[in-house]
């Protein structure tokens, strides 16, 4: 897939939450009036690291990924030290499968670390065999901590030093 992975300024807001839109409406219920709101203060977040992943012909933008501080107690106590936590990794579903979630990551990875975290945290439902192949394949491991979700369904979270 010919992508550009850009770091997200103010102006990609727009058009990333739709992408955001695309893949949970692929693969979830539909997001609640309140998680969208909580997605464009992450998105807003000046702590946050946002990168755009935007297809080098077009420009359009096919995938987000963002981290921000890495919180202790399930990401609700302090803020760690060194750790961001990867709070999205989302591709629209037409590029599903092409290596862009990989992509994302990757310069995800390169912001994280250049921000000085040097380990990443991300949480996925026990369910989601592709998020949790996808951040496998790029050298997170369970970490043991995992929380159950409304549903009732495990919610996992995997780890990862920076290399």
């Amino acid at each position: 897939m010919p992508l550009t992975v850009v770091d997200g300024i103010a102006a990609d807001h727009e058009a990333a939450v739709p992408v955001w839109r695309a893949a949970n409406l692929a693969s979830l219920p539909p997001p609640t009036v309140d998680r969208v709101a909580q997605i464009w203060e992450k998105l807003a977040d000046p702590r946050a690291c946002l990168v755009i992943g935007r297809h080098k012909t077009d420009g359009d933008i096919l995938a987000i990924a963002l981290a921000e501080p890495g919180r202790a107690e399930q990401g609700i106590g302090a803020v760690l030290p060194g750790y961001g936590h990867v709070s999205m990794v989302f591709v629209h579903p037409d590029v599903w499968g092409q290596g862009v979630g990989r992509q994302m990551l990757q310069g995800l990875h390169e912001r994280a670390l250049a921000t000085g975290w040097n380990g990443t945290t991300p949480w996925t439902r026990a369910s989601n065999t592709r998020a949790r192949r996808l951040y496998e394949c790029q050298g997170y491991r369970a970490s043991g901590d995992q929380a159950t979700l409304g549903d009732g369904e495990p919610f996992l979270q995997m780890e990862r030093q920076a290399h």
